[in-house]
């Protein structure tokens, strides 16, 4: 008996050692796949929204939330962007058909081609996490898609081009795994490491991209981008070498904005038309500070009494409505809408004010309204006492508009009386001192027959007339001193990229030559 009870006494102090062990070994589970990980992410989105509708008393912070939701929105983008590093860098993009990441991407996640392309950039430049993590690629590495790696083609060649400039964006990548910058302060940083001259060492760019890091903690990206350009302050102590280099970039910028410019209308056979356009910064900027000059409330409410009913009434209560109505009984999407509709106002106002006696041809720029006199004088006589004309004024455009328009267009515009059915022609256009005439033009036509520019074969019908000695360095207007230029290459006249050279031919003609300044 009392072997046996010692026997059970040495079982017991066995199998309690045994648990002890195995209670100090953790178990090893396998992680959970990312499949399952983004289930659970989305999960927790959803308790999220949830909660906003079952618990409001806890949006006691709505500042700091919004700065924690913008944060896990920076992190899920540079998840995104990894996991398109890592399509590039195995080939996924070539296997689905796409010829490169970008349109991989857009099909991928239903976006635009635009958008998809730019990210795809910044994705390859961040690089595959898992081959940053295995020390796959130096700072200077190729990237994802480089010479031995399975991506495709295009992607291949992409990188190897962007390994020739410099190292990839390492510090950037970790930032925005961290949420602490944007996937935009990123793709500025990206360029702004581009946009560095020839030769910058490898240290040199790591310090440009831990300035520009910095920068960006508490700098929209449109802020930093500016700063961007003169990010070279980093390690060049010359002053003016910044200054060239900050304004080499800008002109390479309005260079490529004229090429990205683009105009279109049509008519919408209701009596309105819509059009888009597209210009340089400067010539948008001017437009909209014109637009916004003629819609600003204060020059509203001071226009005098006949614009009270613009201004909120007599009283200059300051509403925005053309109706009256006071700013506090609109909601905001209605007075978005108004505003909308002032500017658009304001934008037909302008055009119609546009002068074109400068153009080099007003036949050709102005629009031609063919009316009877007495309908262009009824209704501007006596104050209004003459019945108004009622038949429409024809136009150069195979239309027609009121005889209303046609006289408020007469109010500011000057007129040349012409003679139909007659021998009679109108010669006396004006005189203009600094801008030449349409006679002068007729006359350079004898001249010339295409752009003056060298090796050009533009008509001289798409020139404009330049004066070789400028206006304002005594120049005069007169035939000699007269070249017509295409668009571009009076444009490169005034840039600083571009030098020329004239020479006086012996048949009355010049010849401009171009090159590009190094």
């Amino acid at each position: 008996m009392g072997q046996a009870s010692t026997l059970e006494t040495r079982l017991a102090d066995h199998v309690s050692a045994v648990d002890l062990v195995r209670l100090r070994r953790p178990i090893e589970m396998p992680p959970p796949s990312l499949d399952i990980l983004m289930r659970q992410a989305q999960h927790q989105v959803g308790q999220m929204m949830q909660a906003l509708i079952e618990r409001p008393e806890d949006l006691t912070d709505l500042r700091g939330h919004i700065g924690e939701v913008e944060r896990l929105s920076r992190r899920v983008d540079a998840l995104k962007l990894r996991l398109t590093a890592r399509a590039a860098s195995t080939g996924a993009t070539g296997v689905a058909g796409h010829t490169d990441t970008g349109s991989w991407l857009a099909g991928a996640t239903g976006s635009d081609r635009t958008t998809s392309a730019s990210d795809a950039m910044l994705a390859e430049a961040m690089g595959d996490a898992e081959r940053d993590a295995a020390g796959g690629s130096g700072d200077a590495g190729g990237g994802p898609g480089a010479a031995g790696d399975p991506g495709d083609a295009g992607d291949a060649a992409k990188d190897r081009s962007r390994a020739g400039r410099g190292p990839r964006l390492t510090l950037t990548a970790a930032a925005l795994d961290a949420g602490t910058i944007s996937a935009a302060h990123a793709k500025v940083i990206l360029r702004g490491l581009d946009d560095l001259p020839e030769g910058v060492t490898t240290d040199q760019r790591r310090a440009c991209e831990a300035e520009l890091l910095r920068l960006a903690a508490n700098r929209s990206p449109s802020q930093l981008r500016r700063a961007a350009r003169r990010v070279l302050e980093t390690y060049e102590p010359d002053e003016a070498v910044v200054d060239q280099h900050e304004d080499d970039l800008v002109a390479r910028e309005e260079e490529a904005a004229r090429e990205r410019a683009a105009f279109w209308v049509k008519d919408n056979r209701d009596g309105t038309m819509t059009g888009q356009f597209t210009v340089p910064w400067v010539s948008g900027m001017m437009l909209k500070k014109v637009i916004d000059a003629m819609t600003a409330p204060r020059r509203r409410t001071t226009d005098g009494p006949g614009d009270a009913h613009e201004s909120g009434g007599a009283g200059g209560s300051g509403g925005v409505g053309g109706s009256g109505r006071a700013a506090e009984q609109l909601s905001p999407s209605d007075r978005s809408l108004d505003w909308q509709h002032r500017r658009g106002l304001a934008f037909a106002d302008l055009l119609m004010r546009i002068p074109t006696d400068h153009l080099h041809s007003k036949v050709s720029a102005t629009m031609l309204i063919t009316t009877r006199v007495d309908d262009l004088l009824a209704g501007l006589l006596d104050e209004g006492l003459v019945p108004a004309g009622t038949r429409v004024g024809s136009t150069d455009v195979h239309d027609v508009i009121s005889a209303g328009t046609a006289r408020r267009l007469a109010c500011g515009a000057g007129l040349l009386p012409t003679v139909l059915d007659g021998d009679s022609i109108p010669i006396d256009l004006g005189r203009q001192r600094r801008l030449f005439t349409d006679n002068q033009r007729m006359a350079l036509a004898t001249r010339y027959d295409e752009c003056a520019a060298e090796g050009c074969d533009r008509p001289f019908a798409w020139t404009e007339i330049h004066h070789l000695r400028p206006w304002e360095a005594g120049g005069l207007t007169d035939l000699d001193n007269a070249a017509p230029l295409c668009g571009t290459h009076h444009h490169m006249i005034d840039s600083a990229l571009w030098r020329h050279v004239v020479t006086r031919l012996g048949n009355g003609t010049v010849s401009l030559a171009f090159h590009r300044r190094t």
